[in-house]
């Protein structure tokens, strides 16, 4: 096995058993386990070239961005966000920029941008730079993370690391699974998941997150030469979701659903699920059955391929 490989592998064991290489809790907060932003650091500190460079999608409030630049001063970084999720106030690109001057890190860039116009431009912010370090933590929609995927491959360096956030998410492991089916050339390497969706786990289960993955974890390895074995995360065969939107448009009254369906987009959808899921029995029976969450799940496991 190649040398780069042996050294990712090293860093998702190293970041596993003792997690992040520098916090700076007094400035860095937001919403990654300490195993997932530990991985990110660790990688680029050791494996990203000095040709190469990080980028992620979904950058919030920077704990993610802010810390792996913090890790690796002599590397370059890019975090792509519009602040249109999570920022009823407006404030979280000002709270990122005041982050990076408090921590002195002229290595960070923001690309203010919806994150699809911003991939299908990206020479335009990283030059003739190569992507070695992708972080996805966007929009979790399965278009948007299968998008996130494809229009990523013309920047990839040979040897790229993609890690996906919120991998508990069915559609999340659906469109990983449907780019790495149809990408051989791309390998699963890695995959953790936690029992839940922080906003339902106990304290207990919460603790164990934040020092851990957060809310799953896919860590995807660029394999030109075929040393990993293909390998796919675990989904759900069951198309009713792509089905029963079709069959809205082709419905006898379409006009009125949609309409319905647009006010649901403009509602502020984030709140109404909270609302949601408050009943924890919501979550029982069926529900599980949809691999949301991981009860069922693997938990620590590499590619067959890794002895």
């Amino acid at each position: 096995m190649q040398e780069h490989l042996k050294k990712v592998i090293e860093c998702i064991k190293q970041a596993q058993e003792h997690g992040a290489l520098k916090t700076r809790e007094d400035v860095l907060t937001g919403y990654s386990g300490k195993a997932l932003y530990g991985t990110l650091q660790l990688l680029a500190k050791n494996v990203l070239a000095e040709d190469e460079c990080y980028l992620e999608i979904g950058v919030f409030q920077g704990l993610t961005l802010l810390s792996s630049a913090m890790a690796a001063p002599e590397k370059t970084f890019y975090g792509i966000d519009n602040f249109a999720f999570f920022d009823p106030e407006g404030r979280n690109e000002k709270i990122v920029k005041e982050r990076k001057e408090k921590l002195g890190l002229a290595n960070a860039h923001l690309i203010n941008s919806d994150y699809e116009k911003a991939l299908e431009n990206l020479e335009k912010y990283i030059g003739a730079k190569k992507v070695g370090l992708y972080f996805i933590d966007g929009p979790h929609d399965y278009r948007s993370q299968l998008i996130c995927l494809l229009l990523i491959k013309p920047y990839l360096s040979n040897n790229a690391v993609i890690l996906i956030d919120d991998s508990n998410y069915r559609h999340v492991r659906q469109a990983n699974r449907d780019f790495l089916f149809t990408h051989p050339e791309f390998k699963l390497l890695y995959q953790s998941y936690t029992p839940a969706h922080p906003i339902n786990m106990t304290e207990t289960q919460k603790k164990a997150a934040i020092e851990g993955w957060w809310d799953g974890i896919n860590i995807i390895y660029k394999d030109p030469n075929n040393e990993l074995n293909q390998f796919f995360p675990e989904t759900v065969e069951d198309r009713s979701l792509y089905e029963n939107e079709h069959i809205l448009h082709a419905s006898k009254y379409p006009e009125h659903l949609l309409f319905v369906s647009d006010l649901l987009k403009r509602f502020n959808f984030y709140f109404l699920l909270s609302l949601l899921r408050k009943p924890r029995e919501l979550f029982t029976g069926k529900f599980r059955s949809t691999n949301t969450y991981s009860e069922d799940l693997p938990v620590n496991d590499f590619n067959g391929s890794i002895s």
